[in-house]
């Protein structure tokens, strides 16, 4: 029973160092940005803050932007220069979107 527990926490011990090294020598994920984050994410926030202010995010997304939700979202994340457009041309702020400059 003792070689077992004994065994079961080397090997667990392995596996973390394993997975420990992994993290650490992969640094920020692809696309980040400022502190490891997505470039878009503070974009998403505030297109998903904005939806929010105006009622249920998912009914808001349909009805003012004619889009579902997860659609609008990833614009947000994956382009936020076209949301700041979209933002812009609902009269809606662009805030953290506009990246131009």
């Amino acid at each position: 029973m003792k070689k077992k527990i004994i065994t079961t926490a080397v090997a667990l011990g392995l596996g973390l160092a394993t997975f420990g090294g992994a993290v650490d020598a992969g640094g920020p994920p692809a696309g980040a940005g400022d502190r490891g984050k997505p470039v878009g994410v503070a974009c998403m926030q505030h297109g998903l803050g904005l939806l929010r202010s105006l009622g249920a995010p998912a009914q808001v997304s349909r009805d003012v932007v004619g889009l579902p939700l997860n659609t609008v979202l990833a614009l947000h994340r994956n382009d936020p220069q076209e949301a700041a457009g979209v933002l812009v041309s609902l009269g809606l702020p662009a805030g953290p979107c506009d990246i131009s400059g």
